[in-house]
């Protein structure tokens, strides 16, 4: 999988994206538990936004090799 990151979480990680091979039925949640491990629970709250292939997706969406999976803290506006 492509894994994307923007705005603050890629400059606080200082990385704009990696590749991830995705498990069988791996989920949004269980990726997210793996980059937690990788670059600490910090960086993936609880409110941050996931979107798969251009679509924000939930902890239950099931992904695959062929995804890009984009990674953003929330945004607020005024």
């Amino acid at each position: 999988m492509n894994i994307l990151y923007f705005a603050s979480l890629k400059e606080s990680l200082n990385l704009a994206g990696e590749e991830i091979a995705a498990t069988p039925s791996m989920t949004v949640l269980a990726l997210r538990t793996l980059l937690i491990h990788r670059h600490g629970k910090q960086h993936f709250p609880s409110n941050i936004l996931c979107a798969v292939n251009q679509t924000l997706a939930g902890d239950l969406t099931l992904l695959n090799n062929n995804d890009e999976v984009a990674f953003y803290p929330p945004v607020s506006g005024g």
